[in-house]
C-alpha cells in the first residue's frame, strides 16, 4: 500500500529536526484512488463535536446533518467557539467499526489491519526513530464547508501518543479552500502550514500546538483523510 519510492531516511531527518514532516506520494496511486472513492461514496458518516458539552442541533449520532440543519449546527458551534475550544467534522471510527464487525466489506477495515500489521509498525518505528510504537489508531475524517478544528496539542491522559498523522485524500487542493493544518509557536503565530495535498502524509510529534483552518464555502471538494496517532500504548 505504501509507495515503493518513499525515501524514509530523508523524511526521518526532517521529522527529527523539525518535529513534523509532510511526505508526498505516500501511497501507491491505485490504493489512494480506491480509498478516495470509498470515502466519497461508501462511508456512513456521523458528525464529531465535543462530547462533554450539550449536542448542538442536528447532532444525534445517527448521521451527518445536511442542509438547513447543518447550517443551524454550525452557527451554534461558531457561537460556542468564541470563548472555548471546539471542533466539527464528520468521522468514521475505523478501529471500533473493525472491532465490532460493522459495515462488512468496507475498504477501511483493510486499512486498519494494514496500519497495525508488523511491517507497517516497523516502518513507523524506522520513520520516527521511536522504537516503542506499538499500535496505530485511525479514524476517517471528512471536513465539509464550515468545518474546523481549533488550536490544541493532541496530548491525552488516556493514551501515550507519540506522533499524529494525516493521510490526505482530496484531489487538487487549493490553499484558499481552507482546511489547512497549521502549526503554532509559543506566541500563537503560525510557524508552518501543511496544505492537504493529494496522497500526502502529514506527520508530527505530540504534543504540538496545531489547528485545522475553517473550510471555505467555495471549496470544490470536501477534505477527506485518514488520521490518528502512532501510539506507545
Amino acid at each position: 500500500m505504501i509507495s515503493n519510492d518513499l525515501d524514509a531516511t530523508r523524511h526521518r531527518a526532517r521529522l527529527l529536526s523539525h518535529g513534523r514532516v509532510q511526505i508526498p506520494r505516500f501511497l501507491h496511486e491505485p490504493s489512494a484512488q480506491r480509498l478516495h472513492e470509498c470515502l466519497r461514496e461508501q462511508v456512513p458518516w456521523t458528525t464529531a463535536v465535543r462530547s462533554d458539552r450539550p449536542s448542538p442541533p442536528g447532532v444525534d449520532g445517527a448521521g451527518a446533518p445536511e442542509g438547513a440543519q447543518h447550517q443551524d449546527m454550525l452557527q451554534c458551534l461558531y457561537d460556542r467557539s468564541r470563548d472555548d475550544f471546539e471542533f466539527v467534522f464528520d468521522r468514521y471510527r475505523m478501529i471500533e467499526a473493525r472491532r465490532d464487525g460493522r459495515d462488512p466489506g468496507l475498504l477501511l477495515h483493510v486499512v486498519v489491519d494494514f496500519l497495525n500489521s508488523p511491517p507497517f509498525l516497523e516502518f513507523a518505528r524506522e520513520l520516527t526513530g521511536d522504537g516503542d510504537i506499538r499500535m496505530v489508531s485511525a479514524i476517517a475524517a471528512r471536513y465539509r464547508p464550515g468545518h474546523f478544528l481549533k488550536m490544541h496539542n493532541d496530548k491525552s491522559g488516556e493514551e501515550d501518543r507519540a506522533f499524529a498523522y494525516v493521510i490526505n485524500l482530496s484531489h487538487d487542493w487549493q490553499a484558499d479552500w481552507g482546511g489547512l493544518l497549521q502549526f503554532l509557536d509559543e506566541s500563537q503565530d503560525v510557524a508552518e502550514t501543511f496544505t492537504p495535498h493529494w496522497n500526502s502524509l502529514s506527520l508530527f510529534r505530540v504534543p504540538q500546538m496545531h489547528q485545522v483552518s475553517l473550510l471555505a464555502p467555495w471549496a470544490k471538494e470536501n477534505r477527506y483523510s485518514i488520521t490518528g496517532w502512532f501510539r506507545r500504548s
